[in-house]
This record gives structure tokens, sequence and C-alpha cells, in this order.
């Protein structure tokens, strides 16, 4: 049976418009499909990457989709201390993620790919060597499936935390600095954010176990006199990377296939690189007739995130289980250390575990902070890094 399709994509954001372009490039035929009515609408990411992330995703950055650059990060104890790391080498950006989608559309259109909005998929099924997909209008079907379409394809267990962000004004932060509040108390396993987009305009955003997000921003906006101008509720995940992204003739990209930091729940860049990846994986695959070369997906993208992953869900499962006060002694010990000279210098904001080595091996030059920390995994977290 002659397929509709050579590749449906299921979900028109990041991840799917970057498959959707890489294979569409191949001059193959590709259908996408988006559940809501319009590209990059509701914005439900905190949209922070690198120039070099972005590059490597194969685009650049404009005033269009670039909203503002941070130069620093300044980190809130839940007992009053402060820390300000400088990240001016990093190359940090806000994204607007409206026009970022937007741009990504437009690429995946001109390679080719066709677009359809408003089409949720409701069913999918592998029938007669075909992926045969279902909306409440029609039913498509396809060599291969790309499934892109958020945690409600990868359905986790676990690692869930709830959240919500609103874009705010206000008059207390700085531009070029993003601020994060950390209290394992009010926000358990994560923290509140504020990324500037603007000399007076922010995202403001909070997550954590079995929290109500609306409830804790809305009184920090009080407490700080800030208007809000939009609201949205979206959950995080940081629960790793699914042990398989593909299945038979499907592929699972971004959320999809849990490839959103375990440390912040991002995902543009893991998730981006998953589905270029993936992209070309199903391009060889299909000129070639060979739908084994599908694994080269899962491999290349655990060859290159795999152990960084790891040390992420560890350093994870450390911060989870220290206390308020053992959070504030951290937060001193790495104000009052040479420690951010080189955070600063050789810290990668796409690539953590370069960063937690460095705070790391600061951390076992204090004893009494490392004694904290042993029950909660410090020396095998420590022994990863000289393996």
């Amino acid at each position: 049976m002659e397929p509709d399709f050579d590749v449906i994509v299921a979900g028109g954001g990041v991840c799917g418009l970057i498959a959707a372009r890489e294979i569409a490039s191949s001059n193959l035929r590709v259908y996408v499909l988006e559940e809501d009515f319009e590209i990059g609408i509701p914005e439900k990411c905190a949209g922070l990457i690198s120039v070099k992330a972005l590059s490597y995703l194969g685009l650049f950055p404009s005033r269009k989709i670039v909203n503002n650059e941070i130069k620093r990060a300044l980190i809130h104890s839940p007992l009053g201390s402060k820390v300000e790391v400088e990240a001016t080498n990093q190359r940090v950006i806000v994204l607007n993620r409206r026009e970022f989608d937007r741009e990504l559309a437009k690429i995946a259109e001109r390679n080719g790919a066709l677009i359809d909005l408003g089409q949720k998929v409701l069913s999918v099924e592998n029938e007669d060597g075909l992926v045969k997909v279902k909306t409440a209008k029609y039913e498509r079907s396809a060599r291969i499936l790309v499934d892109a379409r958020g945690l409600s394809s990868l359905k986790p267990e676990h690692g869930i935390l709830q959240a919500a962000q609103y874009d705010i004004q206000g008059s207390w932060f700085e531009k070029d600095r993003i601020e994060v509040y950390l209290n394992n108390e009010i926000s358990p396993g994560f923290f509140k954010w504020l990324i500037p987009l603007g000399h007076d305009t922010a995202r403001l955003g909070v997550a954590g176990y079995s929290i109500n997000p609306f409830e804790q921003l809305d009184k920090f906006v009080k407490d700080h006199k800030a208007k809000v101008m939009k609201k949205v509720a979206s959950p995080i995940f940081i629960g790793g990377a699914s042990k398989k992204f593909v299945h038979n003739s499907i592929l699972y990209v971004g959320d999809a296939a849990g490839q959103t930091k375990p440390t912040t729940g991002g995902g543009i860049f893991t998730g981006g690189t998953g589905a270029v990846l993936a992209g070309r994986a199903v391009s060889e695959s299909l000129i070639n007739n060979d739908l084994s070369a599908l694994r080269n997906y899962e491999v290349n993208w655990k060859r290159i995130f795999g152990k960084e992953f790891t040390i992420m869900s560890q350093a994870r499962k450390i911060y989870e289980r220290m206390d308020n006060g053992r959070i504030d002694k951290m937060v001193k010990v790495l104000s009052s250390s040479k420690i951010l000279d080189k955070l600063s210098n050789k810290a990668d904001f796409d690539y953590h575990s370069i960063g937690i080595s460095q705070i790391l091996s600061i951390i076992k030059e204090h004893p009494s902070l490392a004694l904290d920390l042993i029950k909660s995994g410090f020396c095998a977290m420590f022994n990863m890094f000289k393996s």
C-alpha cells in the first residue's frame, strides 16, 4: 500500500519542526500535525539557550527571535545568602519562543514540509507496514512517524514537577541578570526563577513536587508589587531520558523521549539535537530503504548526552535530599571561594556536568559541608568524574 506521506511528524513545537526541516531537506514528503491553531502559542518554555547551541541547531540569533542577552546569574539561598555568577563568556540569550517557533516553521515549509494546524493526533497504529495516524477529521498514513507531542506521549510515572510561569512587569531586577531562588521547603526539588526580557519585563516561574505554583507566584508578585501580563501552566519533566527512542517505525524526540535536562528541565538544545539526529536517521533510512538505520538516532544521542544526563540526574538526587540549612551553607561556600572564577571561565550552559564538577571540587575542600552531603550521594557523584 502506498502511504500518503513518507513521514508524519506529530507535534509542531521546536523538536517537531526541526525534525521536519531535516527530513524535508532530503526531498521526502513530510506532514506536520499540530494540535494548536497557531505555531508558538502558548509560550510554555523559559526560552534560555546559548548562541553556540542555537548555531548547532542551524539557526542564528536575530532581533526577531531574541528578547534579551544574559550576562549574570544571582542565586538566592533559602536563608538569605546570595552568590552571583558571571556568565558573559557563555553567551546566553532569551528567545522569543513565538517568533523562534514560527521561524522554524517557515524553514520547514521552505524545505517542502506541509504543516496542518488544529489537528490533534487521537491514535497511532502500525498496520500493513505503515504508521496510520488518526485525527478528528481524517486518517493519514506514512512509512515513519516522528512523535514530538511532549509529555503526553512519554506518560512518565515519576519525574513530573508542577510548574507555572508568568510574564510580569517590575522594577527590582536587572536586565542582564537572571535570578534563581532555592528553597526545598516551598518548592521541593526545584526552584523559582526570574528571567528578564527587558528593562522592566521578565518571565517569573516556579516548579516543585506537589506544589500549587500559581499560589506561590501570586504571593511573589504581590510582595514585589509586580504586574502580571500573562499566566501559563506547564509541567516540567526531570526524570531522565527514555531507555528507547525508537519503536518499530516510530521515533520519539524532545520531551516525548525524556530529553529534557534533569537539572533544570530545559530541553531546547538537548531535544533539538535529538530532532536533528532523528531527522537525519529517518532520511538515511528511507533513502536507503533500511529501517535499521533508525537506531543510529538513539545511539548518537546517547553518545553525546548519555553520561551528561547520568551526572545531572545524580546531582538532582543530591539536591533533593538537601534541607534549607545545607543549601544555605553551600551557597555561602561558593560565594567565599575562588570557584566563581572557574565557573565563569569553564562552565558550559549546555553541558551542566562541567559546572557540577567545579562545584564538587570546591565542596570536597570543605569537610563540614562534604560530610553533610555524603549521605546524599556526594561520594558516588565525585567518583563519577574520576572514572
